[in-house]
This record gives structure tokens, C-alpha cells and sequence, in this order.
């Protein structure tokens, strides 16, 4: 939406200017807001990546800010110092991105726990044909050795069919670890399902 040039700003008249940008805003002059954005940009993002150390996050976070005084611009008022009301805006809507993601984050992770209970048991395996008793017990002994990030992301990827890509993002973690801990869990399960007689 606004492009960025790097310009930075003088120290002398910066509240005078500053008061004038954002009057102008307030009162409908799109390059006024571009201005604003393009001045204010490198500090709010070297302020934003301290904070949540995620490009995409900060990026998305600055134009959501300017979005939102774009739409607001009518019902503002004039800040002491603007810089400081947007510092202050972005760590709220950064904050408020990593609350919501740490409550997703929790609530998945307390469903994975509530299930591990029912999915890895004799009676309610992955593996859904016959086998002996014998085999069912060296199979389970073979899942609970698995650490629980292996437990779970076989959990998501074979109990509900989820895409490497999706167990990523539920667990956040990245795509490598997703296929480490796939590839480390079945390698642990085949060695000792392997080890079993006649095993189908």
C-alpha cells in the first residue's frame, strides 16, 4: 500500500512538522499519511523486530497500524509526541498478535494432551488391522519411548491427516523439524516393530 524510502527526519521543527502531517491526516490528505509512514517506518520496524523478531510480523504490524489511523483518522486526537503514539500503538498490536497466538498455541497443545490419552492406547491405535496382543503391547511400548514432540506430530500427521505444513504451524515449529520428528518416530517404531516375529 505505502512505499518506503528511508527518508529520515530533521530535528529542527519536528514538532511543528509533526503537528502539521498529522493535522493534515486527520483531515483526509492521503500524502500527508504517506509521508508520516515513509518518515516513521525505520523506527517503528527497529522497535517492532526487538520485540517479536519476525520480519513478516513487524511489516504487517506498521501497515495495520497506518491502516487503522487512516480509518480512525477522524476521531483522533493530537498526540504530545507522535512518535511516542506510535511506538506505543505498534508494541500493542504486536503484543496483542503474540498474545492470540499463545492462546491458539495453548489451546492446541492442551486438545493434543486431552487426546494423547485416547489415541495411544490397546484399544485405539493408529495401526487399525489385527494384530496379535503381543504386537499391540510392543507397538504402544514403542510409541511411548518416542519424545512427546515426536508422539504428537505423528499424532497430527497420521490420526488427523494433517499436512507437514500444518503440524508446523500448530506447533510451531518449522517444516524441517516436522519431517525430523516424523522420520525419527517411524524410524524408532519400525526398529522395534521390525524386531517382532512374523509381524505384519
Amino acid at each position: 500500500m505505502f512505499l518506503y524510502n528511508g527518508n529520515n527526519m530533521d530535528n529542527t521543527g519536528e514538532r511543528r512538522e509533526e503537528v502539521c502531517l498529522w493535522e493534515a491526516m486527520r483531515g483526509g490528505e492521503r500524502e500527508a499519511l504517506e509521508t508520516l509512514f515513509r518518515r516513521y517506518y525505520s523506527p517503528l520496524y527497529d522497535y517492532g523486530i526487538n520485540l517479536v523478531a519476525n520480519a513478516n510480523n513487524v511489516k504487517d504490524a506498521i501497515q495495520e497500524l497506518f491502516l487503522k489511523l487512516w480509518r480512525d483518522r477522524a476521531s483522533l486526537s493530537t498526540p504530545r509526541s507522535i512518535k511516542a503514539y506510535l511506538l506505543v500503538s505498534i508494541r500493542r498490536i504486536l503484543m496483542d498478535g503474540k498474545k492470540r497466538k499463545r492462546k491458539r498455541y495453548q489451546r492446541n497443545r492442551k486438545y493434543i494432551e486431552d487426546a494423547f490419552s485416547r489415541v495411544f492406547t490397546k484399544e485405539d491405535l493408529i495401526v487399525r488391522r489385527e494384530i496379535e496382543e503381543g504386537k499391540r503391547e510392543r507397538l504402544v511400548q514403542a510409541i511411548n519411548q518416542l519424545s512427546n514432540r515426536q508422539k504428537e506430530t505423528l499424532f497430527l500427521r497420521y490420526y488427523h491427516g494433517l499436512t507437514n505444513r500444518e503440524i508446523a504451524k500448530i506447533m510451531n515449529i518449522n517444516y524441517q523439524s516436522v519431517k525430523n520428528n516424523l522420520y525419527r518416530a517411524l524410524k524408532n517404531v519400525r526398529g522395534i516393530m521390525e524386531s517382532i516375529p512374523n509381524s505384519v
